[in-house]
C-alpha cells in the first residue's frame, strides 16, 4: 500500500475529513509538512476537499525567509491559495513562537471559513511527545500524546500522519524526488525535544528496547482509549454537579455530590470546571489538585485556594466555587 493510499484510508477510517471541507494546512517547508501537502493535494479531488496553504515565518533562524519563498512556490505549483505571516518579534523564545503560529493558523482558518486545520505530526513525534511527558510527570490526559483530531478554542485540528513514521516520510520524498527545506536547529540538542530525539531515544533503542517508539505509541493509544471513556463519564458528572453551567466567570459545584464521586472523576470534574473558565488547564499540577482535595475534606468553610492563571477556589457550606 502506498503512502497516499494509507493516508486516504486513515482519513476515511478516522473520519478526519468530509467531502466539501475547507482545510488550512500548516506547511513549514520541512520534510513532514511537505509530505503532508503532497499527500493531501493528491487526494483533494477524490476526497472533495479544498486546501489552503498556511506558512508562519517565525524569523528565529537564518534561512527563514527562504523557507517562506519555498512554501509559496510549492503552493503556486499546485495552484493552491497561500497565506503567510511574518513574526515581528524574532528575539522571543520558541514557546511564544508556537503560540504566535497557533494564532496565525486559527486566524487564517477563520478568514477562509475552514472546517479544520491540518498539521504534519507523525508517529515519531507521537513517541517523542509521550516520552517527554513521562519525564515531566504527566497524568492520563497528557500521556495520550498527540490526538488525530482535537477541538481547541472552537477550531478542529487534524493530524493524518500519526500512523506514519519518519522513515516512511523520508522514503516517500526520496522515491518521488521531492525537495524540502532542512531546519538546522533540529540537530541542536539545546531543546528538550531534540535531546529526546537525538540522545535518549537512540540510547533506549540500543540498550533497552529496539522497538521503544512503537511501545510508546501503543501506550499513548491505549491511554487515549481509556481516557476517552473516563472523560465521557466525567462530562456526565460535571453536568449533574454544576449549579450554574451557563456562567462564564464563576462555577458552583455541589460539594455533597462531588464528594460521592470516585477520586479520578472528582479530579476530572474540577479540571473541567477550570478549563471551562480559563480555556485550558495549563500549569495545573497534581499538587494543585491535592490542595483542592484537602480544601474539600479538611479545611473550614470560606477557605480559599489560589491556582495558576488567576483561578480561585472557595469552599462554602454547600458549594465549591471556582472563579477567575
Amino acid at each position: 500500500m502506498t503512502l497516499i493510499e494509507k493516508t486516504k484510508k486513515r482519513l476515511i477510517r478516522k473520519k478526519l475529513v468530509n467531502r466539501g471541507d475547507v482545510l488550512v494546512v500548516g506547511v513549514s517547508g520541512g520534510a513532514d509538512s511537505v509530505t503532508l501537502l503532497y499527500l493531501l493535494q493528491a487526494l483533494q479531488h477524490e476526497l472533495g476537499i479544498q486546501i489552503h496553504v498556511a506558512h508562519f515565518n517565525h524569523q528565529l533562524r537564518r534561512g527563514a525567509n527562504k523557507d517562506q519563498v519555498f512554501v509559496e512556490s510549492l503552493a503556486k505549483k499546485f495552484g493552491l491559495p497561500f497565506h503567510t505571516k511574518s513574526w515581528k518579534n524574532p528575539k522571543s523564545v520558541e514557546d511564544l513562537a508556537r503560540k504566535e503560529r497557533f494564532k496565525f493558523l486559527t486566524e487564517t482558518a477563520q478568514k477562509v471559513n475552514a472546517d479544520a486545520i491540518v498539521l504534519a505530526h507523525h508517529k515519531d513525534d507521537l513517541a517523542e511527545t509521550i516520552l517527554m511527558r513521562i519525564l515531566r510527570g504527566a497524568g492520563l490526559q497528557g500521556l495520550q500524546g498527540i490526538l488525530s483530531k482535537k477541538t481547541l478554542y472552537g477550531y478542529t485540528f487534524i493530524r493524518p500522519l500519526l500512523e506514519t513514521s519518519r522513515f516512511e516520510i523520508e522514503s516517500f520524498l526520496k522515491e518521488n524526488n521531492i525537495p524540502f527545506r532542512i531546519d538546522p536547529t533540529n540537530k541542536q540538542p539545546d531543546f528538550f525535544r531534540n535531546k529526546i530525539r537525538l540522545k535518549l531515544l537512540p540510547l533506549l533503542e540500543k540498550e533497552y528496547s529496539p522497538n521503544i517508539k512503537e511501545l510508546l505509541v501503543n501506550l499513548g493509544r491505549n491511554i487515549s482509549t481509556d481516557y476517552e471513556y473516563l472523560d465521557k463519564q466525567a462530562d456526565a458528572f460535571f453536568q449533574n454537579l454544576v449549579k450554574n453551567p451557563s456562567a462564564k466567570n464563576s462555577l458552583q459545584l455541589d460539594i455533597k455530590k462531588l464528594k460521592k464521586c470516585p477520586e479520578a472523576i472528582e479530579r476530572m470534574v474540577i479540571r473541567k470546571a477550570i478549563a471551562h473558565l480559563k480555556g485550558n488547564t495549563n500549569r495545573m499540577a497534581l499538587t494543585h489538585l491535592d490542595e483542592i482535595s484537602d480544601l474539600l475534606d479538611n479545611r473550614p468553610v470560606k477557605s480559599i485556594v489560589h491556582l495558576p492563571g488567576g483561578i480561585k477556589v472557595q469552599k462554602t457550606s454547600t458549594s465549591l466555587i471556582i472563579s477567575k
